[in-house]
């Protein structure tokens, strides 16, 4: 029984040493995995760059690397004209073909990875030709059901590769019961696989009661993030406050996009600073040296989900300051005292949230929860849980 992986991003890219893990992870439960992903993702509008760091030192897992016909702006502009239903759409077919080629028999399984839907997409169609078994993974939901110029696309992909499932694999409860309600799902075919941090550091830094509170946020820049709200909060400190703005600094740390650059780049200032943009293997020194992680997300359209980046605060036992939408990511922060969240609709909240945070006994007992917590968090029996009940779809 062979096991194909396809996800479109993959290491060298930004971002997606996650995806080589979720692979390992099902290595190491038994599976017999084989990778297909994308051979020339376009790298046109900054929103993928490389990072050799996210590449494994040593891995006995192939990779195969089929090349799309490159079409740099275009995929995006059809996209966002709501004309194609993703903007790798052009690797639909060279995806398809290498992974009949791995999973080439009725005894193999396919596991592909959303976003993008391309992936589901190359699966289902890959599936149907072969035989093999479908898995289909939701890191984060196909929000584009109910709005916007790609919904009738989106309503007919998502139908299309779900009623062709054996197994659905979701990041959330809040997403599974979603699926569930709306196509008849059985809810033993649905299986939640949480998301968590991948590795713990080998030593954790202890609190500081310090004078001045290292502040960092280690992410993407983009308007999901709604990163404006801590300009303004800041703003409101130092008229309000101003005694306090020399306890912090916040330091921002991502790509040096047109988003930052067009509506970012004039509001640093003493108390926020933009610290360019961080390889994978220089991220853990940066969150143990802070003090507190900063944790943002603007709409509510991302209730559901747990960002993971919030894992890897955790992992560190940094006390964290979040502007969330109520949800999955509020919750979790406040059921278990890791730290303070602010009303991303809120500029004052905000503004308080963080003057309580440079309270160093407040820090003290969020960082005594977080090391006593942060176990529960670990991403590997969740992945090789995922991985034994593929096991068992034989």
């Amino acid at each position: 029984m062979k096991v194909c992986f396809l996800t479109c991003h993959f290491p060298p890219l930004a971002r997606t040493f996650r995806r080589y893990q979720f692979a390992r992870y099902l290595a190491e439960a038994g599976c017999d995995v084989e990778i297909v992903a994308h051979g020339n993702v376009s790298k046109a509008l900054g929103a993928f760059v490389d990072d050799p760091d996210t590449l494994p030192q040593s891995s006995d897992i192939p990779v195969h690397r089929p090349r799309a016909i490159p079409w740099y702006l275009t995929g995006e502009l059809l996209f966002r004209g709501g004309l194609v239903p993703c903007p790798h759409i052009n690797w639909l077919r060279p995806a398809a073909s290498a992974v009949a080629c791995v999973a080439s028999t009725s005894e193999d399984v396919i596991c592909s990875l959303y976003p993008p839907i391309t992936d589901h997409l190359a699966a289902a169609m890959a599936a149907n030709r072969t035989g093999a078994k479908l898995v289909l993974d939701f890191r984060d939901e196909y929000r584009d059901l109910s709005s916007g110029l790609q919904s009738a696309w989106a309503q007919w992909c998502e139908k299309w590769v779900i009623q062709r499932a054996a197994l659905v694999s979701v990041a959330t409860q809040e997403v599974a019961d979603n699926l569930i309600d709306r196509y008849g799902l059985n809810s033993e075919d649905v299986l939640v696989t949480p998301n968590g941090f991948w590795r713990m550091p080998e030593s954790t830094p202890p609190h500081r009661d310090c004078d001045k509170v290292q502040i960092v946020y280690i992410g993407s820049i983009t308007a999901a993030q709604g990163l404006e709200i801590i300009f303004d909060a800041v703003e409101m400190i130092q008229r309000h406050y101003p005694e306090k703005i020399r306890r912090f600094e916040l330091t921002i740390y991502g790509p040096d996009n047109y988003y930052r650059r067009n509506r970012l780049a004039r509001r640093f200032n003493g108390a926020i600073k933009y610290g360019g943009y961080l390889n994978a293997g220089e991220v853990s020194a940066r969150l143990a040296a802070s003090d507190v992680c900063y944790l943002s997300l603007a709409s509510s359209d991302y209730a559901y989900a747990i960002p993971g980046k919030l894992y890897e605060y955790i992992a560190h036992a940094r006390p964290v300051f979040a502007v969330l939408p109520e949800g999955s990511a509020q919750r979790l922060i406040e059921q278990e005292d890791f730290g303070l969240v602010a009303d991303p609709h809120s500029p004052d909240d905000v503004a308080r949230k963080l003057v309580a945070m440079l309270d160093s006994n407040l820090r003290a007992r969020l960082y005594r929860n977080l090391v006593r917590q942060r176990h529960k968090y670990a991403a590997a029996p969740n992945f090789k849980a995922l991985g034994k009940r593929i096991l068992k779809l034989q």
